[in-house]
């Protein structure tokens, strides 16, 4: 009596099934991570504006901290309507646990926002108090996308998350001295600690665009060259913050007219950030379609065929977009079912889809490769400020000397460096 195996065949429909559900899952996170982006975005203005507010003592912004509130609660809801649902825990899904873990860190950070905003309407903190705390905020929704970013499992949308998150991080650090700025300018004058904390920033962006534009798709980058040719005014209030100078106008007049030009600057990345949105969406349904597409597999056939194999003497299958009938002459059917000229083509679809995700397998290892060299740099420079109580600044560019002194790359030394720790940590 004959046993009905499973055959290489429906293995083979399972591995295109599993694919497609990967990707559709994955088009989900993509779109989490346009809703944190543009949460992220509301939260620098609500920052920006609370930073003016407490260094104007109350004096102007009143209504605009109203307003980024409520942008704040609506993009809040749009986030929470794109989380994946607790429900699907613990069934075969393809949530990683790490995943989760960012997004309750995330929810944790924005629980804080309602009495940080308290406590900035009262006044009650300094404005340097504030921008820490809106900063761990956003830190936090940005972790939430990188853990997205490090497990993308197409290596097109996972180039585009990386330039996506990049630039993400870009306008953060923009964001950020938007508000350094601000509060410099209504000072009068920056001190010397101020003006570093702005050359630290200025270098940041431009580490985090050139990332991006290595990864970037052609027309976000052709918009971000544009954007980088008219931005004199923003230039020129950048010397005066970097170098500690007094201005002639006064402190309010100036962080307002700094905070006007920033504003509008930002809001241009954000024209370019939304670019990057509709590509990484675009690149994610082209990846399921070019699956869904492949004439290799007809699955809704292919399943009914499956399904009725233990009772039918022989079968056709869709191949290459051609109905292969039983031919005349009854072939005879092999151990699982299949003629001797189904068995050649199947052995052809069975290589075409192994070679397939094997090279998508090396380029995702390539992209991670650069993904942990970057994670590695930050943990380093973050054990350099902490133990050595260097600014962010001052801790890349010890990195960046040591790698040239020993003429190793950044990541090597990074690596050296967080295992030195390590073991004294042991001991």
């Amino acid at each position: 009596m004959r046993h009905h195996y499973p055959s290489a065949l429906a293995y083979l429909l399972a591995s295109r099934q599993r694919e497609l559900a990967t990707l559709r899952h994955l088009l989900q996170s993509v779109r989490l991570t346009t809703g944190v982006s543009q949460l992220v975005h509301e939260i620098q203005r609500e920052r920006g504006a609370s930073i003016l507010w407490l260094c104007s003592a109350g004096q102007v912004f009143s209504e605009e901290l109203l307003h980024c509130g409520r942008n704040v609660t609506g993009s809040i809801d749009g986030v929470m309507a794109r989380l994946p649902a607790l429900s699907e825990v613990g069934s075969d899904w393809l949530v990683s646990s790490r995943l989760y873990s960012c997004i309750a860190t995330g929810l944790h950070a924005l629980s804080e926002l309602d009495a940080l905003r308290q406590q900035v309407r009262q006044r009650q903190l300094t404005h340097g108090v504030a921008m820490d705390q809106f900063n761990h905020i956003i830190r936090q929704l940005l972790n939430l996308v990188f853990e997205m970013v490090d497990t993308a499992s197409d290596p097109g949308v996972s180039r585009a998350l990386i330039a996506m998150f990049s630039f993400m991080q870009g306008k953060e650090q923009a964001g950020q001295e938007r508000a350094v700025g601000a509060a410099g300018f209504a000072a009068g004058q920056f001190s010397p600690a101020l003006s570093q904390q702005m050359v630290a920033l200025i270098d940041a962006q431009e580490r985090s665009f050139q990332h991006f534009t290595e990864f970037a798709d052609p027309d976000s980058l052709q918009r971000w060259q544009q954007m980088t040719h008219s931005e004199s005014e923003i230039e020129r209030l950048r010397r005066i913050a970097c170098t500690a100078a007094r201005t002639d106008t006064s402190g309010a007049a100036m962080a307002l007219r700094w905070y006007q030009c920033l504003s509008q600057r930002i809001d241009h990345l954000k024209t370019i950030e939304d670019r990057l949105a509709f590509a990484l969406m675009q690149r994610c349904r082209q990846s399921i379609a070019e699956v869904e597409a492949q004439g290799d597999i007809c699955p809704e056939d292919l399943q009914q065929q499956i399904q009725q194999s233990a009772n039918e003497p022989a079968w056709s299958v869709f191949v290459a977009g051609q109905d292969w009938p039983e031919p005349a002459s009854a072939e005879p059917l092999r151990a699982d079912g299949l003629t001797p000229q189904l068995g050649r083509s199947l052995l052809t679809l069975i290589q075409r889809q192994s070679k397939r995700l094997q090279d998508q397998d090396d380029e995702l290892a390539a992209l991670r490769a650069s993904l942990e060299d970057r994670k590695l740099i930050d943990r380093a420079r973050a054990l350099l400020m902490q133990h050595h109580g260097y600014s962010e600044e001052q801790a890349w560019q010890a990195l960046r000397k040591m790698a040239m002194n020993q003429n190793k790359r950044m990541a090597d030394i990074a690596s050296a460096l967080l295992a030195v720790a390590s073991a004294f940590a042991r001991q």
